[in-house]
């Protein structure tokens, strides 16, 4: 009776072993279905002066290094520093008669953290961020004289009024593509900014006669459009579901 059962159950064990195999063969490699639990980034590109900011700087460079940890294929929590810079200009200079100028580059450099929300699909992931933390700025004595009609107004950067540090965000969008199965590389647009306007520069007049009011105060946030190549290296082979890269 026992060799009935066995042979009755045979093709069942048979079909459903066959049905695993099947499963496994086709199933996607883990690298194409989840995230790495450990990710290290590295970005470098451009660095374009926004809003206000714009009418004192110009185009410069940033560099930025991130460590991201995924809770779960979607939701990763991201710590970053990045350093950048813009060239001085300001923004009536090509329209006036400038006579004295010196050039002192602005440079910032952050600290960082927040989410990462990502989707994937086969070689391609998507990370959407934003993070919150603080900047450390460099305050440069830039000074611009004006020649005008009947007055020189001078127009140059207050170092007391200016502060060293403020609170700072930045958010934007990673497009990423597997190059290799630890290794995605990236373009990523993005924003970043200080709060509370730390930059002061003021306005005066050296011709006391002049209708122009002394010691005029203008306060300015560093914001940037940044535009970044980077690379995405997974730290070690787990996945954010547990399961471990193979790479034979």
């Amino acid at each position: 009776m026992k060799k009935t059962w066995l042979l009755l159950l045979l093709p069942v064990c048979l079909w459903a072993q066959n049905d695993s195999l099947v499963n496994s063969k086709f199933k996607d490699a883990v690298h194409l279905r989840e995230v790495p639990r450990h990710n290290w980034v590295i970005d470098l590109g451009l660095t374009e002066a926004t809003g206000d900011y714009a009418d004192i700087a110009r185009t410069g460079l940033n560099l930025g290094a991130e460590y991201v940890y995924y809770v779960n294929k979607n939701l990763g929590i991201g710590a970053a520093a990045r350093h950048q810079y813009n060239e001085f200009a300001y923004l009536d200079f090509q329209n006036s008669d400038t006579v004295n100028s010196t050039d002192n580059n602005y440079s910032m450099t952050s600290v960082s953290i927040g989410p990462s929300l990502s989707l994937t699909k086969k070689r391609f992931q998507i990370d959407f961020f934003a993070r919150s933390g603080v900047a450390f700025l460099n305050n440069p004595d830039n000074l611009v004289t004006q020649l005008g009609v009947g007055n020189t107004q001078v127009f140059a950067s207050d170092q007391t009024s200016s502060s060293d540090a403020a609170a700072f965000l930045e958010g934007g969008i990673r497009l990423n593509y597997y190059f290799r199965r630890s290794v995605q590389v990236f373009f990523a647009p993005q924003y970043s900014t200080t709060l509370g306007k730390p930059i002061t520069y003021t306005i005066r007049d050296n011709d006391s006669t002049a209708p122009i009011v002394p010691n005029t105060s203008i306060r300015i946030n560093a914001s940037n459009l940044l535009l970044n190549l980077g690379i995405k290296i997974a730290i070690g082979k787990e996945y954010s579901n547990g399961e471990c890269r193979i790479d034979d």
